[in-house]
Parts: C-alpha cells; structure tokens; sequence
C-alpha cells in the first residue's frame, strides 16, 4: 500500500546536494573511526588503551549535544529552516577537524588530553552541521520506496567517501613522509592530511543549500505540551531499528579500525598496497548498490539487511583465515570484493529505513520531530562506533601490539584475525536476526501516512492535538 502521492522518483538537484553533502560526513567521520586510533598510537605517542578511552570520553558530550541539536533544529526549523546550519557550519568543521590531525602530535607529554579537546571539538561541530542535515530527509522525499532510493543515493556517495578516508591515507601520508612504513610515517604527512580532508568537507557541505532548497512548511500547530524528548522510544519500531544500527555500527567500526592494523601486521600487505585492497572494497560496494535497490524493492529492507550483513561478516572472516599474507593475490582481492558486496547493504538500509519512522512519531507525540529522532540515531552511531574503536584497542592492549612496529609478534597477529574474524562474525550475525524484531513493512509505513493525512486534514478546532501540518 502506498499513500496518495507517493512516487520513488527523487529530483536530481536534491539528490545530488544531499549526496555531495554526505560527502564530507563521511569522509570526516569514516576517517576518523578507521586511522585516528593508528594515528595516535604510532604517530602521537598515546598507548592504545588510553587512545581507545578517549573515543569513549568524547561521547560523553555528545550524549547531551546531539539530542539538544536535535531538538534545537526541530524548534528553529519554522523560523530560520534547517540549512542555516550547514551554511555557517561548514567552515568551522572543516578547521576543527585538521586541528585533530595536527594537535595531538604537537602536544608531547599532554597528547592524550589535546587529542580529547580536539576530538570533543570536532565532534561537536559534525553535530551542529550534520544533524539538520540528516533531518531534512523526510521533509524532501515522504515516500518509503523513494526514501529507499534517496537514501542509496546518498549512501552511495558516502562509499564513495569512506572508499577516499580508508584508502587515501597511506598515499597522503607515505608521500608527504617520503616512503617508508605507515608505523614509521611523520607527523607532517597527518596534518595535510587533515587539511585536505578538511578543505573537502568544507566544500561537500557547501553544495547542499546550494543545490536544495528546503520545502517551506507552515509554522507548527502542536500539542499544549510538547512530548519528552525521552518519549521517542515509544515509537513503534525505533528501539528495535536504533539496536540493529548499534550492533551493526559495532561491528563496522571494529572492522574499519582495526583493518590499518591488520593488513600491515596480519595479512602483510606493504602500505603502498593498501590502498588498493581497501579501494576494491568500497569501489565494490558502489557498484553493487543497484543491485540492492532492486533487491530492496523486491523482498524489503529487513531482507537485504539480513543478507548484507551476513555476507559482509562471512567474507571478512574467510579473508582473514584464508588469504596468504605478502602482495595482494586473488583470494584476498576476490574475498574483498565480496564483503564489499554486503558493505553496501550494511551501510544503506538502518539509514533508509529510519525516515519511515517519523511518521509513526509523529501519530504517537503529535509532533514532528525529524531532528530528535535523527540527533539519537547520531549519537548512537557516534557511542557505537567508539564502542568498536575501543573494543581493538583493548585488544591491541591484550594482544601486544607494539607500537611503530609493522611486523608483529605470532599471538598478536592471531588477536587481530580473532577479531576480524568470528568476532565482527557475530555481531553482524546478531544485526541480522534482530532487524525482523522491526515492525514497520512498505504496507504498514503507508498505512501509517493515511492515518496521518487524515489527521492532518481534520478542520482546525480539531487538530490541536494533531502534529504540524506539512
């Protein structure tokens, strides 16, 4: 079933905005969670259970900041729209985050506590910029199916942007230092490190109030009292979809910070190689995000998410047990393609399916709340994502991992395959199985717009207590 009105179709101009945008979300925050851990053990001095701990740290902050964003955005929407952050925004992000790449080296004996402040200070403007960011998705497409395709739109570029953090960084770092190993790199290669990516972010973020315009809405008729911030967990199918995208953000996080560590230390590819593996990986999940549209149109997003997930977790683990270390060979190549395969589908659907529950929140509080409901799922991905980065640096701790070494001892190498392994294995295997606790299908997302269509258009002295009004 589907509402009156509805079309899968996206405008180009606000896929392309939307798409740029992420963008510079992506290649900010997937850099972060995949080289800053490397970058403050080996290049900054910071022992790994202390760098772990800071990611940790840095979420304390942002379990108020971004359900407050959140809320602000919602409360300004009406006045000033959502855009006038991204414009004033951008600019600062952009610095603060070459500030995270150069500081911390800088720093000597104060490195962990600069390396905090900096992340605490990054991470805060990612939220200012990018919650309302994400809070325009059910305002520019109401449509479940065409949700799907706006949001593999821009998960498509975010591959894209994740493929350039992951991948880049040896060839950034390695060049500026003039060879070498990436354990033995110099502070300098980081820091234009974090220039570049800044400057692009900077200008991904740009495009976006530059190619969409925000659809004008009448100022808000609400409830006397508006809802708990808190009440959002009552909304059918949220809780269920905020523990799918933890377990799987987990477990993504795992894989993207511990892959530096083990493709020089367990599989032995040379650093000038890397960029290749780790290029194949998220090239092959741009192309295969065809596919899982079409898949996703066919059997539904729990479908696809339960077999990416299982076929990004089974490759990782068959490439790590079965691929011959030295140069990259056909088994490592063949088995990266495939779990970049299911990378796609792991990093689409949990965002695709999130704006089909603003309408289910919208009948229960009687408000729109787009910006709360995203500011939780940010944060969520922020704590989980610190969560799997601390999780290897534990396990670096345990292991032995030996800082500014490329070659590790034999029961190092066999904690970071455990890890990447049956580890990563079961988290995805656990995503998997708990996406069918979700209750909201194509059929019950359209119910629930013609619930709230009919809300909507009851006569004025009865839509007090109805949300605002599209």
């Amino acid at each position: 079933m589907q509402a009156p009105g509805s079309a899968r179709s996206v405008p180009r101009r606000v896929a392309l905005g939307v798409g740029i945008a992420e963008i510079g979300a992506s290649l900010t925050f997937v850099s972060v969670n995949t080289w800053l851990l490397y970058y403050l053990v080996n290049v900054a001095g910071v022992s790994p259970l202390l760098a772990g701990g800071i990611f940790v740290a840095g979420r304390v902050v942002d379990a108020v900041t971004d359900p407050l964003m959140g809320m602000f955005s919602d409360r300004m929407r009406p006045r000033w729209g959502r855009l006038v952050f991204v414009r004033w925004g951008a600019l600062p992000l952009g610095a603060g985050f070459a500030l995270l790449w150069w500081a911390p080296a800088q720093a000597a004996d104060a490195s962990a506590v600069v390396a905090l402040g900096a992340l605490v200070l990054s991470s805060l403007l990612y939220t200012v910029v990018q919650m309302p960011t994400l809070a325009l998705t059910p305002d520019l497409v109401p449509d479940y199916d065409a949700r799907t395709s706006l949001t593999s739109v821009r998960v498509a570029f975010a591959v894209v942007a994740s493929m350039a953090a992951v991948a880049a960084p040896p060839l950034i770092v390695l060049g500026v230092s003039g060879g070498g190993t990436l354990a033995t790199s110099t502070p300098a290669g980081w820091a234009i490190l974090g220039v570049v990516f800044g400057a692009i972010a900077v200008l991904a973020y740009a495009a976006l109030p530059a190619l969409v315009r925000e659809p004008a809405r009448a100022p808000a008729r609400e409830a006397p009292t508006r809802p708990p911030w808190w009440t959002v967990f009552r909304t059918p199918g949220y809780v269920s979809l905020l523990a799918v995208f933890l377990v799987v953000t987990v477990a993504l996080m795992m894989v993207n910070s511990m892959l530096p560590f083990a493709l020089e230390s367990v599989l032995g590819v040379p650093g000038e190689s890397q960029t290749l593996v780790l290029g194949l990986l998220f090239g092959s999940a741009v192309l295969s995000f065809p596919l899982w549209n079409a898949f996703t149109h066919r059997f539904g997003k729990r479908a696809a998410l339960t077999l990416g997930a299982l076929v990004m977790g089974g490759a990782v683990w068959a490439l790590v047990a079965t691929a011959p270390p030295g140069a990259p060979g056909a088994v490592l190549l063949g088995w990266t393609i495939v779990a970049g395969v299911g990378l796609a589908s792991v990093m689409a659907t949990p965002w695709s399916m999130l704006p089909d529950v603003v309408e289910f929140d919208a009948l229960q509080s009687g408000a729109r709340r787009e910006g709360l409901l995203y500011a939780v799922f940010t944060f969520a991905q922020k704590l989980a994502g610190s969560v799997g980065v601390f999780a290897n640096a534990v396990a670096a701790t345990l292991f032995g991992y030996v800082p500014g070494v490329a070659q590790q001892a034999p029961h190092t190498v066999a904690g970071f395959a455990l890890v990447l392994g049956p580890i990563t294995f079961g988290l995805f295997a656990l995503a998997a199985a708990l996406v069918w606790t979700s209750p909201i299908t194509r059929d019950s997302h359209g119910r629930a717009r013609l619930a709230l269509r009919a809300l909507l258009e009851r006569p004025d002295d009865d839509a007090v207590d109805s949300p605002e009004r599209a």
